[in-house]
Formats: structure tokens, C-alpha cells, sequence
């Protein structure tokens, strides 16, 4: 198979990151052999080499197509979930011309990690589809055509149309209880309004992005999404979290703006914003760095620029970029950014990309032509050598100190228990204990534990009880033994004489 030329980043190739691996897939002819009618479908996988400090290949695989390649067109690729397994699968959509004819016939393909292709889903359209199409979980094709969105799943395994008017659908997601739901705007009315907005309109209850329920094919509640200030001029939303609270959709999202802000809404508020370094703002991504650093990635027309979620501020900053991914490319366990620059891939080895966690790990194949804020050096030496130390160990010591205090919990109930059980033997009263307290008292001078055992049944018939008064008593509690204290004043006998195991005095002191 011809698999060498040069594949440029362009309409020609599609390129996602899956797995740490990058995925470059493309058509081809093919080579002399083969049909003149046949293409090929071929998937390029890349991987991060220490040793070379670059993205090496290490694997192909492709796929005979029985049609001609300038027929063919890749429109998108895109990691999604298989309702199937809900396993993530790298998804390719693409799109086949009837030679002469305006009927488009369109595959949908999942690959396998063995680089084996799986025919998922095929549809006919008479009309073209552009790359403005979306994929879902599902996966779901989402496009827009006519002023209307139509969508396609194999669940549902035909082109059904959005009943409602939407200008543009930001986001496709599942909510718990409500099943998949849509996120878009509606359409603007045909009069431009051109009244000042009043405080009421920045409230959140009067939003006009709207959730669109798609198995009851209703609109739910817009409460609690965006205030109608921002309606207008948000471009593109990522959700965060969903869920649904007293029949209200609640939702925790990002959005970009056409003045070039990235805005940050809990509930329906607006509660961060960040002005951005460019112009235009197209899409955003999550990096994950670990140690609770994340970071929204925003991307341009060939730029883009990281904004940290704690200072929520713009910390980095790429010119002439071709394509940005995140993802575990060094295998570490926390995710990184891998910009990509305008350059070409060629069958061997990526040969122009910056990656970088935007905290320690940094590299690049070429000096790099962005800004980056520089970390304090005592904030980064500190938090990335010491604290991470400091806060195992504090860990540790907050679970010791939990089972310690449960172990002393015991211990204080254990005393107190057999306190009672010792007093209620001096003065021969019976305490009737529960089972709980059964099993924090062990009985004393290795009596059976399963006898019942009654003060006046061992007492002898001509015994006096002894007049005494008990002036003091104490425990403490050496290693694993209890030592139980008790200081008494007889007037005539004492009473450890009645059972032969005592000492006379006037004043007994007795350690048990």
C-alpha cells in the first residue's frame, strides 16, 4: 500500500489524539495494483519517544474503500463513546459524491486498537454535508441544513429532524432522568431590539439559551443557564456538570463571547471572566495537569492561549499553530497540550510541536514562538517538591489520628463500663448492661463469660456486710492492662478480710 508521501495538515488528512497516540488518517489511491475505481482509507499511529524526544510512527492500518478517492472526503474524526460498550473509539465520519448526481451516501467508521475499521453506520442525504457537522456520544451526527438541525444514530437509524427553532446547538450531553439533551439558542427575532437592558435582564431566570430533552422533544426549563445579556454574544459553550434540581436544569459551564472573553457561569451567574489575547475564539478544551491544576485551552484561527482555572487568566500563549490536543502523550498519569505548528507529517515522525503541562514539563522541537507567564520560583519549587511531600504525610497523619481517636473512643467506653461493673461489685449491685456494652467489658478474675453470675449466690449465710466508706477511686490504663484504684476507711473489718484475700489496716490502700 502507498502509505509515504507527505500528508500536509489540511483538508487531506484529519488528525485526533486517542490514548496518548496521535492518529493521523487520510486517502489515498492506493498503489498501481489495485483497481483504478478503489481507494484507500489509512490511519498513521504516532507515538511520544523519550529517547529521540519526539512523535515517532509505530503502526498502520488501512482500508480498501470500492470507490474513487477524488469521490471521497473525510469531514470529521472525533473520540466518542459506543452506547454499545461505553468504550471511547476513535470515529470517522466521511463522505461519498455519486459521480453525476446529488446524492451524497456518508459512512460512519469506528477504529479498533488492532487498526481493524468497523462499518458503523451509513446514510444518504441529498444534500452535502460541510465541516461545520458535529459528533456526539453515541455516536450522534448533528448538522445543520436549511435554518434546520437534523441528526442521525444508529438507536434511532434515520434522519430526524430538531422540532424546535435553534440557531446554533452548543453542546449534546445526557442529564440523569432526562436522558440526552440538547443546548443551543433559539432563534433571533426578525426585529433587532435596540432597547437598553434592563436590570432584570441580567438575571439568570430570564436566559434564552435553552435545553432541548430529545426523547420527550420538549424545550425544559431555561432557568439557570445564562442571563439574557450574554445570549447574544456567546459563540460556543462547554458544559461542565448537569444535573437536574426541583425539575430546574442546573448547569456549571464555560462560554466564549465575540468580544473575546471566556465567561465562566454557575447556576445561570456569571461569576469569572477573562479577556483573551485574540480575536475570535472558535472552541476550548479542558487540561487536566493534576494536583487540581486545570487549565480551559482556547483556540483561533492559528492561534491559541491557556487560561488557568484557579487565577482564571490567560498563563500561555501559541502563534502559528495548526492544530492543539490534550492528552497523557508522556504516559506520566496527568494530561498535557500538544501544539502542533504549521507543518507537515511526514510518514516517519512529527517534526514541529510544542507540549507542555504549563507547569513543569516544557518542550519543544524548535524555540518556541509564544508567551508563557513564568510560575514564581518559590511557587514552583515549593508546590512541586515540598508541598506534594507535606501533603501525603498530612494524609497519613489525619488517617492515623482517625483511628486513633476511635481506638481511645474504645478505650474511654471500655473504662467507663468496667468502672460501673467494678463499683457495682463492691457494693453487690447487679447492672444489667445492653449488648453493646457486653462487648466493650471483659469480665474480671477470668470468670466464665458465659455464667450468670449473682453477688448473693457465693455470699455465706452468717456474712456481715462490712461497714466501710469508700473515700477515693481511680483507673489508669498502663499498655494494655487496666489498674484499677480504690482507697477505703473500715471501721472494724476490712473488706477484703470477708473473702481471706486482704490486708488489715485501718486505712487500706489497694492497687488491683
Amino acid at each position: 500500500m502507498d502509505g509515504n508521501q507527505a500528508t500536509p495538515f489540511n483538508e487531506q488528512a484529519k488528525c485526533l489524539c486517542y490514548n496518548g497516540e496521535i492518529l493521523v488518517f487520510y486517502l489515498s489511491k492506493g498503489d498501481f495494483e489495485m483497481p483504478t475505481d478503489t481507494s484507500v482509507l489509512y490511519v498513521k499511529r504516532m507515538a511520544y519517544d523519550r529517547e529521540t524526544g519526539t512523535f515517532v510512527l509505530i503502526s498502520k492500518g488501512f482500508l480498501i474503500i470500492k470507490e474513487k478517492a477524488s469521490d471521497l472526503k473525510i469531514l470529521c474524526c472525533k473520540c466518542v463513546s459506543d452506547f454499545r460498550t461505553r468504550i471511547n473509539l476513535p470515529c470517522i465520519l466521511i463522505q461519498y459524491k455519486k459521480y453525476n448526481s446529488g446524492a451524497f451516501k456518508y459512512y460512519i467508521l469506528f477504529l479498533h486498537n488492532s487498526n481493524k475499521f468497523e462499518k458503523y453506520l451509513s446514510f444518504k442525504l441529498n444534500h452535502a454535508l460541510d465541516e461545520s457537522l458535529k459528533i456526539f456520544d453515541g455516536p450522534i451526527v448533528l448538522w445543520q441544513y436549511l435554518n434546520k438541525f437534523f441528526y442521525i444514530s444508529s438507536q434511532i437509524g434515520k434522519v430526524t429532524n430538531i422540532s424546535v427553532n435553534l440557531s446554533s446547538i452548543e453542546w449534546v450531553g445526557e442529564v440523569e432522568n432526562f436522558g440526552l439533551i440538547f443546548l443551543g439558542l433559539p432563534e433571533p427575532p426578525e426585529a433587532k431590539c435596540t432597547h437598553k437592558l434592563s436590570e432584570s435582564d441580567y438575571e439568570f431566570s430570564n436566559s434564552t439559551l435553552c435545553a432541548y430533552a430529545l426523547t420527550t422533544q420538549e424545550i425544559l426549563s431555561n432557568s439557570y443557564l445564562i442571563p439574557l445579556a450574554y445570549s447574544n454574544v456567546i459563540t460556543h459553550v462547554h458544559v461542565c456538570a448537569a444535573e437536574m434540581v426541583d425539575d430546574k436544569l442546573r448547569m456549571s459551564l464555560i462560554a466564549l463571547t465575540r468580544k473575546n472573553q471566556l465567561v465562566l457561569f454557575q447556576d445561570g451567574i456569571p461569576v469569572r471572566v477573562c479577556q483573551l489575547p485574540f480575536l475570535d475564539p472558535c472552541s476550548v478544551q479542558i487540561l487536566d495537569s493534576g494536583k487540581e491544576n486545570r487549565y480551559f485551552i482556547v483556540s483561533f484561527n492559528s492561534k491559541a492561549c491557556a487560561v488557568s482555572e484557579k487565577k482564571f487568566k490567560v498563563v500561555a500563549k501559541w502563534k502559528q499553530v495548526s492544530i492543539i490536543l490534550t492528552n497523557d502523550f508522556l504516559g506520566v498519569g496527568t494530561d498535557q497540550v500538544l501544539v502542533i505548528f504549521e507543518d507537515v507529517l511526514n510518514t516517519d515522525q512529527l517534526t514541529s510541536f510544542a507540549i507542555t503541562d504549563l507547569i513543569r514539563i516544557t518542550y519543544s522541537t524548535e524555540p518556541l514562538n509564544c508567551s508563557q507567564e513564568p510560575y514564581p520560583e518559590d511557587e514552583h519549587e515549593n508546590y512541586y517538591l515540598v508541598l506534594p511531600a507535606l501533603e501525603a504525610q498530612l494524609k497519613a497523619s489525619i488517617v492515623f489520628l482517625n483511628k486513633l481517636q476511635k481506638h481511645i473512643s474504645f478505650k474511654d467506653e471500655f473504662i467507663v463500663n468496667s468502672w460501673k461493673d467494678f463499683l457495682n461489685s463492691i457494693y453487690g449491685k447487679v447492672h444489667s448492661m445492653s449488648s453493646n456494652e457486653e462487648d466493650c467489658v471483659v469480665p474480671f478474675c477470668d470468670e466464665d463469660e458465659n455464667s450468670i453470675h449473682t453477688p448473693e449466690e457465693n455470699l455465706s449465710e452468717n456474712f456481715q456486710e462490712p461497714k466501710h466508706i469508700v473515700e477515693q477511686t481511680w483507673c489508669r490504663v498502663l499498655d494494655d492492662d487496666l489498674v484499677v484504684g480504690v482507697k477505703v476507711t473500715s471501721l472494724k473489718i476490712s473488706i477484703f478480710d470477708a473473702s481471706g484475700n486482704g490486708t488489715r489496716h485501718k486505712k487500706n490502700q489497694v492497687d488491683l
